[in-house]
């Protein structure tokens, strides 16, 4: 930390504006729920915009520039939350004012970029994130566990079926988000959304050892909704994976732009003694709400409830008078001190719910006295 006056680390947000982007409705509230750090500093593209999101904040700094913010004292941690082409740069100058990162996925607007900001922060040796929340989302956690504890025998096979609803995806672009119609700006249902997807994958499944894929834009230019006039585009609205995971298990994701005649997303997972299909209304599987459906053998079908003490990751808001959004977090417990700032984040998801991957008891409790014990 480059502030060691404090004992907490101090942050600033390089795009916190409340009209729009999830720095207002998700970085914020998990950072006002972890009492490990404190935001000090705000910027946006306007000085009126920043003095007013620092005064809603509780901040004592604001700034129309990153730059001006990166290099402030104050600040430990520069948390990236505006568009994807503005990434690298941002990034680039917070690692060289000695500063930890967290960033937005994606990290760059293509591999090379993502690439060489990686080898920039371990010259540096600092600590960064990249916001892949799907993996700590409560639904996937319980997933995970689920499967690692042998609930349906060994996985053998996995599909993923989603469908992205928003205007954007289907090449219909307010003018916020024009700049999406083109594929070099790094922020496409390739990118984004897929990248999104395969993070609760891996999570819960292991990650890919051989894939093929298909990525294809069939439906052509898309349109302004400002004046409906024509907008090139060459961004993929349809996207099919198909390979092999870790463990030899046959997997396919299909992500499609549009709307759906049933559930947005499906995800369905076989194994040697049953299966499980989870289904959502909507298609961000990092974040949505499922419903999870077991079947074992001859035993009757059973729709699964997440275990309490995970399900209070998305309810604590509810009961916090300054938690305005369902992606905070709950206060971190004590930490140790010669642990890793930033590990702090993902550690407070286990232990301030008292559930973590050896926290075996709830699943029992939820599918039945017969479900194998633990792998591990």
């Amino acid at each position: 930390m480059t502030n060691s006056a404090h004992t907490q680390i101090g942050v600033g947000i390089i795009g916190a504006s409340s009209d729009r982007g999830w720095g207002g409705i998700a970085h914020v509230p998990a950072l006002q729920a972890l009492d490990a750090f404190q935001i000090r500093a705000v910027s946006t593209t306007r000085m009126e915009s920043a003095n007013a999101t620092a005064r809603r904040l509780g901040a004592d700094l604001a700034f129309h520039t990153h730059e001006a913010l990166v290099v402030r004292p104050e600040v430990d941690l520069v948390v990236v939350a505006v568009k994807v082409p503005e990434h690298k740069q941002i990034v680039s100058d917070a690692l060289a004012a000695g500063k930890m990162v967290y960033c937005e996925w994606p990290l760059a607007t293509n591999l090379s970029e993502a690439e060489a900001l990686e080898g920039f922060a371990r010259e540096r040796r600092l600590r960064t994130v990249v916001g892949l929340q799907g993996g700590l989302h409560p639904p996937v956690l319980f997933l995970r566990d689920l499967i690692a504890q042998g609930a349906i025998g060994k996985p053998l096979s996995t599909s993923i079926r989603a469908h992205l609803t928003d205007d954007m995806w289907a090449g219909r672009y307010d003018p916020p988000v024009e700049y999406m119609a083109q594929a070099k700006h790094g922020a496409t249902l390739l990118s984004i959304m897929l990248g999104h997807g395969l993070e609760p994958l891996a999570r819960v499944l292991g990650t890919f050892e051989s894939l093929s894929a298909v990525v294809a834009n069939q439906r052509g230019d898309g349109v302004r909704l400002s004046d409906g006039a024509s907008l090139p585009k060459d961004t993929p609205d349809e996207i099919v994976v198909a390979g092999v995971l870790e463990g030899g298990i046959v997997t396919s994701l299909h992500y499609s732009a549009g709307q759906p005649a049933g559930s947005a997303t499906v995800w369905e997972i076989q194994g040697t003694e049953g299966s499980v299909r989870v289904e959502s209304a909507s298609g961000y599987l990092h974040f949505t709400d499922f419903t999870i459906t077991l079947r074992r053998g001859s035993e009757p079908v059973q729709v699964l409830q997440v275990p309490p003490p995970l399900m209070r990751l998305l309810t604590c808001n509810s009961t916090h008078p300054q938690r305005g959004s369902p992606a905070s977090t709950p206060s971190s417990p004590p930490t140790s001190a010669t642990e890793p700032p930033m590990r702090r984040i993902s550690r407070s998801h286990s232990i301030a719910t008292g559930y973590s991957r050896r926290s075996h008891g709830p699943l029992k409790q939820v599918i039945g006295s017969t479900c194998p014990g633990p792998t591990e």
